[in-house]
Order: C-alpha cells, then sequence, then structure tokens
C-alpha cells in the first residue's frame, strides 16, 4: 500500500508540473501573438485623387495605420521615397501606394536645356508619349528652292508631358518637353520658326536595340570579310616573293662556278 501511494504521489506530482509547464508556455505564445497582432505600420495612401503623371507633394499623401503582419513589401513606409515622383496612373481617395504606382522624375543634366513642343500645324506628334520615352525628331525645310527631310535628332529624352483642358483625350494634342543640349535646342527652336513641317515619331526602344546589335553584327561580318578577301591577297605576294628569291638564286649559281673554273685554270 505504502508503495502504491509513493507511485500514486509521485505520478500526481510530475503531471502537475508539465501541467505548468504546459499552461506556462500557451500563456507566453497567446502574449506574442497579442503583440504581433497589435504592432502596426504607418504606409502612405492618397489624401485625394490623384491624376496620372502629377507630382505627388506632402499634401497629396495621408498616413495610415495597418498591422504590421498584413503589410506588404511594396506598400511605402518611408518619406524619403515620396520626393520627387509622379504618379503613373490614376489613383482615387484613400488608395494605398506601392512602388509601382510611382517613379521618380526624369532628371535634367545641369548643361542641357528643356525644349517645349507645342502640337501646331508645323509641329505634328505622330503617336502619344509619356515621360520617360525617346522620340525622333524629323525636319523638312527648304534649301535652295528645295524641299528637303531629314532626322535632326534621335533618341531624345521626353521629360515631361502637358495635354490641353479642351481636349483631354487626343494624343496629337500633347504638349512634349524635351531635354537637349544647348546646340541642339538653338537648332530646333530655329527649325520650329522657319521649317516647313516637324514631326515627332516615338522610338520603339526594344526594337532600336535590336537594331543596334544587328548593326554591330553586320560590321562584324563586313570586318571578316574584308579580312577574308585580304589573305589571297597577301598569300600572292608571299609567293611572288618566294618566285623572286628563287629566280635570284639561279641567277647567281652561273656566276659562281664560272668564277671557280677562272680560279683553277
Amino acid at each position: 500500500m505504502i508503495d502504491s501511494k509513493r507511485k500514486a504521489i509521485i505520478f500526481l506530482t510530475l503531471s502537475f508540473i508539465l501541467a505548468v509547464v504546459a499552461a506556462g508556455v500557451i500563456l507566453v505564445q497567446i502574449s506574442q501573438a497579442q503583440e504581433r497582432l497589435g504592432e502596426t505600420v504607418k504606409v502612405a495612401a492618397a489624401a485625394g485623387e490623384i491624376k496620372s503623371y502629377h507630382e505627388i507633394k506632402s499634401s497629396d499623401i495621408k498616413w495610415i495605420e495597418l498591422p504590421k503582419n498584413s503589410a506588404y513589401q511594396s506598400f511605402i513606409t518611408d518619406e524619403k521615397k515620396l520626393k520627387n515622383v509622379i504618379s503613373l496612373v490614376d489613383i482615387k481617395e484613400d488608395d494605398i501606394l506601392t512602388g509601382t504606382l510611382i517613379r521618380e522624375k526624369v532628371n535634367i543634366p545641369a548643361d542641357e536645356r528643356v525644349v517645349w513642343l507645342n502640337a501646331t500645324e508645323i509641329v505634328l506628334i505622330d503617336q502619344g508619349v509619356v515621360e520617360g520615352d525617346q522620340v525622333d525628331i524629323i525636319v523638312s525645310r527648304e534649301i535652295d528652292k528645295k524641299l528637303e527631310t531629314k532626322r535632326l535628332l534621335s533618341n531624345v529624352p521626353v521629360v515631361q508631358i502637358e495635354t490641353p483642358d479642351d481636349k483631354p483625350e487626343e494624343g496629337p494634342a500633347q504638349r512634349v518637353k524635351i531635354s537637349l543640349s544647348v546646340e541642339e535646342a538653338e537648332k530646333l527652336i530655329h527649325y520650329q520658326n522657319f521649317a516647313k513641317q516637324i514631326r515627332v515619331l516615338r522610338v520603339n526602344q526594344v526594337a532600336d536595340d535590336k537594331e543596334t546589335t544587328q548593326g554591330v553584327s553586320t560590321e562584324a561580318k563586313k570586318e571578316t570579310e574584308v579580312k577574308k578577301e585580304e589573305k589571297p591577297k597577301e598569300q600572292q605576294k608571299e609567293t611572288q616573293a618566294k618566285d623572286a628569291k628563287k629566280e635570284d638564286s639561279k641567277s647567281t649559281t652561273p656566276a659562281a662556278e664560272q668564277k671557280k673554273q677562272n680560279n683553277g685554270q
């Protein structure tokens, strides 16, 4: 009886200790879960409606708190990321801002100037462009009573777009601002005043990259063809030089034999 009582007491003691330990672990897990749910982070949201390609200012932004575990990495939590940025699409009020909805403004070098191309009867924009695109400038002018059309500038970056309020849906009515060096800006402004027509063409940057790679490959092919053509010429020169050496050696041997005969006599 005494042994059975001791075993029962030991068993009850161990079970009580294990129950206390399990309860402590559960309480710790619950407290940690509550702390995680209670932690919040501030994310940027639109304080009002923001139009596309609008420079975002501090008045356009408000900060709202979200649970930390529900905040995605794409959400903007740092105010520094909203400096010198523009919106890419229309953003509604209370929409949370992400990195895909904004981008940095185009930085203009100190030695360049911004030229405004207003769509007129002379300046024609064939296709709608957006900030960050590249365009080619085609100019038609009259020289000695003859019309000449040529590409004046190529791969010019577009730094800003303005659309008149009366015709917001028409792409050709855009006001395009491009960044140029001072010399190029002078030429373009001159042609805006005196050229017959100026066409602004959007560059397909993907196709342009392919053309450059193809151009490099064609140049390499031309170089290899030129080298192939030069090799036979060099071989002919070498064979001619060898033949000339052989003829010289043949002409010198009879003279040497005559000298030997004369010396023997």
